[in-house]
């Protein structure tokens, strides 16, 4: 298994290059299409996780301490039922809807699930860095598609759709390599399938208050679509995709702590190295906060195109919310290892209120910068009711 520092590091490194491998796409995209355009790509993406939030309810995060449990062949394929069955209705819904690309909607969110449901019994089995590979390869692969298609004028119309779901295709392939021998797909005779009703009564409350925080963060796109249009959208996203990026050091931190207490019995230790990791988390971030700010916004305009000259104004407004995330990273990660899902969406669902109330009452008064106020205010919410109970000497006690 890999030791703290070399895991952290490796996972870091891993999702700096995803990170600077998605602003290129970002730059590229943002060039080609224009704002108009990126607020069609955000929308298509943001349609694709939401899909994809319901198929997490049947394979979320609490696969990872279910297979130290369960038979792994089990869980996997009563996941992969519960997908297909949510990407089926969504293929159903999809035929009375007119949003941008939506005809891609239901198979990218296939094949994204399926990937993160390799993905998730990757982690299971302490195979970080083959989950790791894959992180990079899928939005490298997008990229050169991408382009590929730009080139030589292939699906002009879906052209960012169309690389986005052949990316997920290859990643996938791959990842059925790696995840066919815990599986044990070779064995000839495999276990008697039974549904494992536990993916489901456990993914309510993980993937309920995931789902949750997935709203946190997007329902502001759907909000900002119906006031403002696409074209606000894709300088918001674009501001919002470098803002989150900031947060990859927490990431990092997050899912280490996250291993290192499923492997340990020792409450104490637990809340030591938490308490550790919030304060590389809060510091690094910060840091790397302070640069983005001195960044000048003639170099957003020369990054993206004419059209995000407001991008460097919005990120003032979402540096709070940066930085309150550096912390309920690592708290929401100390509470998911503890299994207490149930506190995650209380807190998330607080939060999602608080959300849209403020987008509801300031993206009409303020329009980006309202959209930013309301995604501050939501994770600054949720980081107080983290903090409040992790530092509680109930919960002391019982961590």
């Amino acid at each position: 298994m890999l030791s703290l520092k070399n895991g952290v590091a490796s996972v870091f490194f891993t999702k700096v290059i995803v990170a600077l491998v998605g602003l290129l796409t970002v730059i590229i995209t943002s060039k080609v299409l224009g704002a108009q355009g990126r607020g069609a790509v955000s929308l298509f993406t943001a349609s694709v996780a939401l899909v994809q939030m319901f198929c997490d309810f049947g394979s979320s995060s609490a696969l990872i301490n279910l297979s130290y449990r369960i038979n792994q062949w089990k869980l996997w394929l009563s996941a992969v039922w519960w997908i297909l069955g949510i990407c089926a209705f969504a293929t159903v819904f999809s035929f009375y809807l007119e949003t941008s690309f939506i005809q891609w909607v239901p198979l990218s969110a296939l094949l994204f699930s399926l990937l993160n449901l390799n993905n998730l019994l990757l982690m299971g089995n302490r195979m970080v860095n083959q989950r790791n590979i894959l992180l990079v390869v899928q939005p490298i692969l997008l990229l050169i598609f991408f382009l590929g298609f730009i080139q030589f004028n292939l699906f002009p119309t879906a052209s960012y759709p169309m690389a986005f779901t052949v990316a997920l295709f290859v990643t996938l392939l791959i990842s059925f390599i790696w995840i066919a021998s815990p599986l044990k797909f070779a064995q000839k005779q495999l276990p008697k399938f039974q549904f494992e009703t536990q993916i489901l009564s456990q993914g309510l409350w993980v993937q309920g208050g995931q789902a949750i925080q997935f709203l946190n963060y997007r329902i502001n796109f759907f909000i900002l679509v119906f006031f403002m249009g696409n074209t606000s959208l894709g300088i918001y996203n674009n501001a919002i995709v470098i803002g989150e990026s900031l947060w990859i050091l927490g990431h990092s931190l997050g899912q280490m702590l996250h291993m290192k207490i499923l492997n340990s019995d020792n409450p104490i230790e637990h809340r030591n190295l938490t308490m550790r990791m919030l304060l590389l988390s809060f510091a690094g971030t910060s840091l790397m906060l302070i640069i983005l700010l001195f960044i000048p916004a003639t170099f957003w305009e020369w990054l993206f195109s004419k059209e995000f000259i407001e991008v460097k104004m919005l990120f003032y407004w979402l540096a709070p919310g940066i930085l309150v995330f550096s912390i309920s990273n690592i708290l929401n990660h100390f509470f998911h290892a503890k299994n207490q899902f149930k506190f995650i969406l209380l807190v998330n669902l607080i939060g999602l209120v608080i959300g849209v109330v403020v987008s509801l009452i300031c993206i009409p008064l303020y329009g980006l910068q309202g959209a930013c106020i309301a995604w501050s205010a939501a994770l600054l919410m949720s980081m107080l009711m983290y903090v409040s109970r992790f530092f509680s000497a109930h919960n002391l006690q019982d961590a």
